[in-house]
């Protein structure tokens, strides 16, 4: 599953960002310049009540540190657990009934890691009470195990990310992945490859019946519930192209997208209150000194039929980096969080300003189907919450999450 090593790790984009960006397993907490980092997106004023962020436990006296932490829109959520010594990493799994005023440990299908292997399991939230674990290790060129819960955690189910059959539409809840069907000579990474829809009642991988019409490697780009799923890889001419589903998948259409004004990168697509905006990322120049470039961004008015560029990357000019998602604010404004701070804009991403903050890794954004979810960078314990993405509440996690 060649292609499987960067993108299998969707199953938690912050699990992602803790083995590809910049936080090592064996980072420490970055203290006071990181704390400063964070709390940028501190409340401010007091948000009207259809504004108010879920409040959400905290659990410091949950073992190791947290990781692919997730949530279900009814206030459920899951997070993974890793306590590591020397020699061995032990990995559990903590659960939030909802309406719960405590996490819990739940059963953990998990091994425990030996060796320099790492932690390589991530886990996704396929809605209440269910969620599935990937953990890729070194099966990231043949299929790699998974267990899937629809109990809380209380049980588990084993199964595997090869494909199990085929689905005509991604549902409701469901993720969208892929499988590689060629990998490249080095094998490290992919040439081509097809999409998978994980079922969010059994955890099941299956085919998406009809592909979107574009070729290379093909890359989930956003699924933007009651608009439409985005997918991004080649056209014929073997030019970056998007393509959009309004139907779950059952159809595909190239939407019209341009690539060229700020060259290559995958796209991630997030709802605004009036708008699409898709956050084109990329390599920039070295001498940029960013991991995570950001290219362009871009946005649509009509579900994303046709898109517009509206910012695009200038040498030595911020916001560089995209740490995670965009957030796209109820109040109209977009925010960045970055490698090197945080940056708001109120003209629909036509211009960004930093907000003050020390020049540091902001933390990282992703869209739960209960809100924004930020996570601090090193910490791997310290996370906030919105409903808006302006307004949000602080929790922890873990024994880093003090």
């Amino acid at each position: 599953m060649g292609c499987r090593l960067p993108r299998a790790l969707r199953f938690s984009l912050l699990l992602l960002l803790l083995l590809t960006l910049f936080l090592p397993l064996a980072a420490c907490d970055a203290g006071s310049a990181s704390g400063r980092a964070g709390s940028s997106v501190a409340p401010s004023g007091t948000p009207p009540a259809a504004a108010r962020s879920p409040r959400i436990p905290f659990a410091p006296d949950l073992p190791g540190w947290s990781h692919s932490v997730g949530f279900a829109a009814d206030g459920s959520g899951f997070a993974l657990l890793a306590r590591c010594d020397d020699a061995r990493c032990e990995q559990r799994v903590a659960v939030l009934d909802k309406g719960a005023a405590r996490w819990r440990l739940a059963a953990s299908p998990l091994p425990d890691v030996t060796g320099d292997r790492g932690i390589t399991a991530g886990l996704t939230v396929l809605g209440p009470g269910r969620a599935v674990i990937v953990d890729v290790g070194e099966h990231w060129l043949r299929p790699a195990p998974t267990w899937f819960t629809r109990d809380n955690g209380r049980t588990w189910k084993r199964g595997s990310t090869e494909p199990t059959g085929r689905t005509a539409t991604v549902p409701e809840g469901a993720l969208l992945t892929d499988e590689c069907l060629e990998p490249e000579p080095d094998l490290n990474s992919c040439a081509r490859n097809r999409l998978l829809a994980v079922l969010p009642g059994t955890g099941e991988h299956r085919v998406l019946e009809r592909q979107p019409p574009l070729k290379g490697v093909l890359v989930p780009a956003g699924d933007v519930s009651g608009t439409a799923l985005f997918v991004s890889g080649t056209d014929a001419s073997g030019r970056p192209a998007l393509a959009r589903s309004t139907d779950r998948g059952r159809t595909w259409e190239v939407a019209r997208f341009d690539y060229s004004a700020a060259g290559g990168g995958s796209p991630r697509v997030v709802a605004g209150p009036d708008r699409l905006y898709a956050a084109q990322t990329g390599q920039l120049p070295e001498e940029e000194g960013v991991k995570n470039g950001l290219r362009a961004i871009h946005t649509s008015r009509d579900g994303g039929r046709t898109w517009q560029r509206v910012w695009a990357y200038r040498p030595g000019v911020e916001p560089l980096s995209l740490l995670g998602d965009l957030v796209a604010t109820a109040d109209g404004g977009v925010t960045v969080h970055g490698e090197r701070g945080v940056w708001h804009s109120t003209d629909g991403a036509r211009t960004f300003r930093s907000d003050g903050t020390d020049r540091t890794p902001a933390g990282s954004v992703a869209h739960t189907p209960l809100g924004w979810l930020w996570s601090r960078s090193y910490t791997h314990g310290r996370y906030r919450i919105s409903a808006d993405g302006a307004h949000w509440q602080g929790f922890g996690l873990g024994e880093r999450g003090q």
